[in-house]
């Protein structure tokens, strides 16, 4: 009575699995590129991680600026579902505000005379008809149905509002350690991408240095250094040879055409200092 249909439950158990799937996904996806030393699976990995980062962050900067218009909205919200609560058609609120009641011992929103509101009380006309959820004991049936009615003064006193809130003050330090934790890990496997992606680049450009050559040869102007260098060694085979220039070289060193076969040309060695 007090819990969720198979479909209801087959919903939340799918909702959770879609989500537990995109982690895995997620996390494969850089394992992968890790082992593969592919560049482009980290990058989709980081890609992924980024979109992952700043939705939890929109999320709790959301929650902390419209906390109070979101609290607003959920009290509107519970006092309609009990208002409307018990009808003919059965809704999954009915079911989750029966869940919650049980499992937090309470009974209304504020209080148990919330259920006075409740459309199917007005109509039974009763001053202590409430849900069976609110009961602490057996459930004194008087109205059989999906949602039961029972008619009894044994039931929770505390309102369902101050208990969730005592609930969440209890438990504000656990549940942002356990957010700022994630942020945290969240950042970690970011740098590790990215250390991981530098990684594989340097030992591409090890393995394969013709890549680099070709590179060089498919985009000179990356080279300025090396165009230049190239352009000076032209210059230097373009230019052509001068016989004159070279012969008067030549006589100006004192060599003059037939002191070739000349002995007394050449200067006498003194043997003497050997």
């Amino acid at each position: 009575m007090c819990g969720l249909s198979g479909q209801e439950v087959k919903e939340v158990v799918g909702g959770l699995f879609f989500i537990g799937l995109v982690v895995v996904f997620v996390s494969l996806l850089g394992c992968a590129g890790a082992y593969f030393e592919s560049r482009c699976f980290i990058i989709f990995y980081m890609c992924f991680l980024i979109v992952i980062i700043l939705g939890q962050l929109f999320i709790t900067v959301v929650l902390l600026i419209r906390r109070e218009k979101i609290e607003q909205f959920l009290r509107d919200n519970v006092d309609e579902i009990i208002r409307q609560y018990g009808g003919n058609e059965t809704q999954m609120f009915w079911k989750l505000l029966d869940s919650v009641q049980t499992s937090a011992q309470c009974c209304g929103r504020l209080t148990s005379n919330e259920w006075r509101n409740n459309t199917v009380i007005e109509s039974l006309g009763g001053t202590d008809i409430y849900p069976c959820s609110c009961f602490n004991a057996t459930c004194p049936v008087i109205l059989a149905r999906t949602h039961s009615f029972g008619n009894g003064s044994d039931i929770y006193k505390t309102g369902c509002e101050k208990v969730l809130v005592d609930w969440l003050e209890m438990n504000i330090i656990v549940i942002f350690g356990m957010d700022v934790g994630l942020f945290l890990v969240q950042i970690l496997q970011f740098i590790f991408g990215i250390q991981t992606f530098k990684c594989i680049g340097l030992k591409t450009r090890e393995l394969h240095p013709n890549n680099l050559l070709d590179d060089t040869e498919e985009n000179p102007a990356a080279q300025p250094e090396h165009q230049e260098y190239s352009m000076e060694n032209n210059q230097f085979d373009s230019q052509t040879y001068d016989p004159q220039m070279d012969s008067g070289y030549y006589h100006h060193g004192g060599y003059v055409d037939g002191n070739y076969d000349n002995p007394e040309f050449y200067p006498e060695q003194d043997n003497s200092q050997i």
